[in-house]
């Protein structure tokens, strides 16, 4: 805890010895590197997430600086991780109501589990120091400075790498794509050749793989599991009929695929497909769950969305069962919805992910919860953003289908062999990438067709030949 030290300043009271600016910049160093905003701009939730709580948190440290009492609620941050794929991140979230400057920087860097070495080098006992409001306001805009540098050398660096136009770098890059394309072909194969293998042998109605994995591994995955499968052939039967998909989790969608994930021991594979059929309990319990949840929230339509974070069947219980003994805690309590919230919420929606997750208005109108967002709260926020809830699933399904004519349309004029986006780009992010793209048909025609072309948040040419664009290109 830092000392308290009655020090003479240009006016009357009591001033605490805090760490400095300085001191203060140079111990959360390694956390803003690890949360700044700018780290995260192909994944837009992620980055206002960060933005807010950073900002929450530099409120914080002015507010124990000048001795001022600030009550926040538990700060959420997604922190890259060094040893994880891109996009991989981890939640953590932190409590902060201190008044201690310190205190608050230890736990910042304890829940992020980075060191804490610098700050604990750091003396506690008061050290004898004129500290007035000029210095406070000189030593804080040090601090802020600091900051802003940062991001602003950042963005200078990005602003240099910026493509300024769309055209030169289809034409600079398209030729390169279809090289990767042509090189990757062989792999391609082998890939359609060894599933066409699983199926034949074991029945196996599909195979299928996200596309956010190089093709390689891909291949290497399924070798992995044909190998696999001449081990334990007789266990093999139990995937008889069903879809396979090689992702991010070991476990039973809540489509009832086997999913496998690429980087986990084979041992973890065999073990799921031996005890499938109790995963598949899980999936009779969910509708059953759905309609408990639907009922006591006025009947809203319980909804998953296509890029929710992948969870088992057996998961996507629990998280369930978690927001629903919320809720009758809630009721049991007395308490209700707010009076302005109709009887019937038929036509909104409701997507239950994961605990470690925002409570949110989804862009295509849908309430995103976590299993573990408290009642009071979820009840709250359904009844503030009902309008715009309205608006926007009206906006949705009328963009929906401007977006697959204009697909198609873009697919054909350009020939491409295919069209693919990511899942943060919304109907209407889509509907404005294709109509600008259709704008310069007679610039692009020849260089797109044959290609393959992804609609993100930024520009490259993937491994395997895939051109990359962002959605808001110049």
């Amino acid at each position: 805890m830092y000392s308290r030290l009655k020090i003479r300043c240009g006016y009357t009271g009591i001033v605490c010895r805090f760490l400095s600016s300085a001191e203060i910049s140079t111990a959360l160093r390694p956390f803003y590197f690890s949360v700044h905003p700018d780290l995260f701009g192909k994944y837009p939730e992620q980055q206002s997430i960060n933005e807010y709580s950073l900002q929450q948190l530099s409120a914080l440290i002015e507010a124990q600086q000048t001795r001022r009492r600030l009550m926040l609620p538990p700060l959420q941050f997604y922190l890259r991780q060094k040893d994880k794929p891109e996009g991989d991140f981890k939640l953590i979230k932190i409590q902060l109501n201190g008044n201690d400057v310190r205190e608050t920087v230890v736990k910042v860097l304890n829940a992020c589990d980075m060191s804490t070495t610098y700050i604990d080098k750091i003396p506690h006992s008061p050290r004898k120091t004129n500290f007035s409001k000029e210095n406070l306001a000189k030593s804080y805009q040090e601090y802020t400075d600091e900051f802003e540098k940062a991001s602003y050398m950042k963005k200078k660096v990005e602003e240099r790498k910026a493509i300024m136009d769309i055209v030169e770098w289809i034409c600079e890059n398209s030729a390169v794509a279809k090289e990767k394309y042509d090189m990757t072909s062989a792999t391609r194969e082998q890939v359609k050749s060894l599933i066409r293998h699983l199926c034949n042998t074991y029945g196996i109605k599909e195979v299928k793989y996200d596309s956010g994995w190089n093709i390689s591994h891909i291949r290497g995955a399924l070798q992995s599991l044909v190998s696999l499968a001449s081990q334990h052939t007789k266990t093999m039967s139990n995937l008889d009929g069903r879809i396979i998909a090689l992702g991010q989790f070991t476990g039973v969608s809540l489509d009832g695929d086997v999913y496998l994930n690429i980087i986990d021991v084979r041992n973890e594979w065999i073990s799921l497909i031996k005890k499938v059929s109790q995963e598949d309990s899980a999936l009779v319990m969910i509708p059953n769950y759905e309609k408990a949840l639907s009922s006591i929230l006025r009947n809203i339509h319980i909804c998953r969305r296509k890029f929710m974070p992948k969870v088992s069947a057996m998961q996507y219980c629990n998280h369930l069962r978690q927001l629903i003994t919320s809720i009758g805690d809630f009721y049991g309590r007395g308490s209700k919805f707010a009076s302005s919230v109709p009887e019937s919420l038929s036509k909104y929606e409701i997507v239950v992910e994961p605990e470690a997750g925002p409570l949110m208005l989804s862009p295509t109108g849908q309430f995103c919860t976590p299993s573990s967002c408290p009642a009071d709260e979820l009840m709250a926020f359904i009844a503030d953003h009902l309008d715009e809830a309205t608006l926007l699933l009206t906006e949705y399904s009328i963009n929906k289908h401007v977006e697959k004519a204009l697909h198609k349309e873009v697919k054909e004029r350009f020939g491409l062999l295919e069209l693919h986006k990511d899942d943060s780009i919304t109907p209407a992010l889509m509907i404005s990438c294709c109509q600008r793209l259709l704008t310069r048909s007679d610039k692009l025609n020849m260089n797109l067709r044959g290609n393959i072309l992804n609609i993100t948040h930024y520009y490259s040419v993937l491994t395997e030949g895939v051109l990359c664009i962002p959605w808001n290109f110049k």
